[in-house]
This record gives structure tokens, sequence and C-alpha cells, in this order.
């Protein structure tokens, strides 16, 4: 039996900060992405932490992005490295910036080039870092073969990305014999490979290292705009900077962007952004969590 997310559950997850906090007490993230197709995602990811709480936040970015992604917002810390996506000859000044943080998203907008992929499985292996898994980076989880890794890794797939990673199919018409098939494999990877699952979809469903589950029911179909997933895993991320664990900052992540969602819906209808998303972020902790 899976149980539901409710508000009580989701906020009970997050994080209280210090009266004493020093800057960076807060959680220091660093998101890695972007190539010369997506410049806009690993923004959209920073903002999605800087707005739910994180106190620094790392954006790394290939040399055909940085002008770009260093004007558009005085809040980030924008480093670089050469190329127009990310390559071997970046891992070492990623893995010397991740020293210096405390939780790590990869994937958004970094595209999907052979020399990414060949990257992305030379580098998960190396962080020690809590790591969020998106978009390209999802399916290094196919290829790296030493799981469990040093660090605890949560993958955010949608369903088609998940039917990619696992060569399964899901084109079940009855919502309960599909729910049941979905948590029957997310569960199967998550205890054989020791990761967390966040599974996005009209229904998300959050599955443990031990296989427990939780489904969440917050938000809408507006939320299938692009760069929502982004705005998402920089939430998440900053959750895990701040130390809370895997499942419990993906519950309380996906519940609370569910809520950012509905309010939206309410006053927008449909016609909401990624970046509408972010912004709405301060106020439904406000409303919702007690600081």
């Amino acid at each position: 039996m899976t149980d539901i997310i409710t508000k009580s559950i989701a906020v009970s997850h997050f994080p209280k900060r210090k009266e004493q906090s020093h800057k960076g007490d807060n959680g220091r993230v660093l998101i890695l992405g972007g190539s010369l197709d997506y410049h806009g995602a690993p923004i959209l990811s920073a903002l999605g932490a800087q707005k739910s709480g994180a106190d620094l936040v790392y954006i790394m970015v290939p040399e055909c992005n940085f002008q770009i992604t260093r004007a558009t917002h005085p809040d980030f810390i924008v480093r670089t490295y050469a190329g127009d996506h990310f390559n071997v000859a970046a891992i070492p000044a990623v893995l010397a910036l991740a020293k210096t943080c405390d939780a790590i998203l990869i994937g958004p907008g970094m595209g999907e080039s052979p020399e990414t992929q060949e990257a992305l499985d030379l580098l998960i292996p190396q962080l020690t870092i809590p790591t969020v898994l998106d978009s390209v980076a999802i399916m290094s989880v196919r290829r790296i073969h030493d799981f469990p890794l040093n660090q605890d890794i949560i993958i955010t797939p949608h369903l088609n990305e998940f039917q990619k990673l696992t060569d399964k199919t899901f084109i079940e018409r009855d919502e309960d014999v599909l729910r049941e098939k979905k948590l029957r494999y997310c569960q199967n990877l998550a205890l054989d490979l020791q990761i967390c699952i966040l599974l996005k979809g009209a229904e998300d469903l959050v599955v443990s290292t031990k296989g427990y589950s939780m489904l969440n029911r917050t938000g809408n179909a507006g939320m299938t705009v692009g760069g929502s997933g982004d705005t998402l895993g920089g939430f998440l991320v900053s959750l895990l900077a701040r130390g809370v664990p895997c499942f419990e900052a993906a519950q309380c992540a996906i519940y609370l962007f569910g809520v950012c969602g509905d309010r939206l819906k309410k006053t927008r209808g449909y016609t909401f952004s990624a970046t509408d998303l972010a912004n709405e972020l301060p106020f439904v902790l406000q409303k919702y969590v007690t600081f």
C-alpha cells in the first residue's frame, strides 16, 4: 500500500534555519548543466534552489553559456569550462568545486552528445556529496556498473525517460494497473542500485532505497511547461544541501512544488512558466512552512 504525501508530511521534512546561521550554513548548491542549445535550464534550476532557501548557488556551464548565465541574475556564482558541452576535460574542475559544496544537481540543459555522456559516466562515481541526476544524466545509471556509489543519489525521470532507462513500456489504460506497474519497476531499480527515485507525472511517485513509496497528487497539467523539471531539481538539491535525506527531500519538494502550480492555475489558468513556478516558491513556503 502506497501512502499519499500530505501537507503535514511534506512540511515536516522542510529544514529549519538556525537564527545564528552564517553564510553557507544553509546549503551550498552546485548545478552542472547547460550546452550550446540549452542555456536556460541551469538558470531555472538555480532559481529553484535560491528561492527555496539555499544560501549559495554555483552554476557550472560551458563557455558558450558563460556570459548569458552570468548576466541573467546577480545572485548566482557562475563558473565555466572550455567547449560547447560538458566533456571529460571539465571533470577536474567540477570535482574541485564540488568539494566546497553540499549537494549537486547534474543534467539540466546538457544535451545528449556522446562526449557528454562519456564524461558523466566518469564524473558521477567520483562524487561524494548528495547527487540529483536529471535529464541526460539519468541515463548514466544504465552504464555505471559499480552501484551503489559513495554518495546518496536520487534520479528524477518523467515517464518517457523512465521507459528509456528500464526498457519497459507503460501503456496500460487502467490507472490502478499502471500505478502498480510503475511502482514495481521503480522499487526493483531503487533496491538493486540503492538509489532514490522521483518519477514525475500526473501523479508523482517517490521510492526510497529500501523500496518504501509515496504518491503525490498536488500539481496540474500546466506543469508540463518546459523547464518546470529543472526548477523542481533546483528545489530538491537545495533540500539535500541542507541535510535532508533523499526520500524525505523528494516528498517535500514535489508536494510543495505542486502547490506552486496549483496556486498559479487559480490566477493564470495553464499559462504560467517555469520561472513563474520558481517565483511562487517563496510565497508557498511562507504560507506552509514555519521558519
